[in-house]
């Protein structure tokens, strides 16, 4: 089952992978707002946490269509760095260290986005936003961590 989820995730980071590529292509010339662009540099592309993090309890939609984007996007990095993973020989042991806090704050993120679809009052809504905040972070973190992790 574990393999199966994995097989899962990996095609689905590839599937979007593919249409962030794609889409320049298909895009019509009826689109009248272009899709703002990531600094080259940036780790995560847009949406950016700062995007959504204002949105009150009659946004919700908003913010919880901005949290599934953000961790589509995580999982983007992830499948590039697993990628990167798989061409790796030798010290790999950092790696693989940096990595599972990477995948375990992808699995925090996903445990607070799961909460926020259950909360159903402004309060409890709040909360469950705040938290996704703190993984959202937590994430960022790790992925920083895999930069400096040695490879060869």
């Amino acid at each position: 089952m574990n393999s199966l989820c994995r097989f899962r995730s990996c095609g689905l980071a590839l599937g979007l992978v593919s249409l962030v590529f794609l889409r320049p292509l298909v895009a019509s010339a009826a689109d009248d707002v272009a899709a703002p662009v990531a600094p080259p540099d940036s780790p995560i592309p847009f949406p950016l946490w700062d995007d959504i993090k204002g949105d009150t309890y009659e946004q919700r939609d908003h913010f919880a269509d901005g949290v599934r984007h953000l961790l589509a996007r995580l999982d983007v990095e992830i499948g590039k760095l697993n990628a990167k993973r798989a061409g790796m020989l030798t010290d790999t042991k950092d790696w693989d260290f940096d990595m599972k806090e990477v995948n375990s704050s992808r699995s925090g993120l996903q445990s607070r986005i799961t909460e926020l679809a259950q909360a159903n009052t402004p309060e409890t809504w709040a909360d469950a936003k705040g938290k996704i905040g703190e993984a959202w972070r937590r994430a960022l973190l790790a992925l920083d961590a895999m930069k400096t992790a040695r490879t060869s």
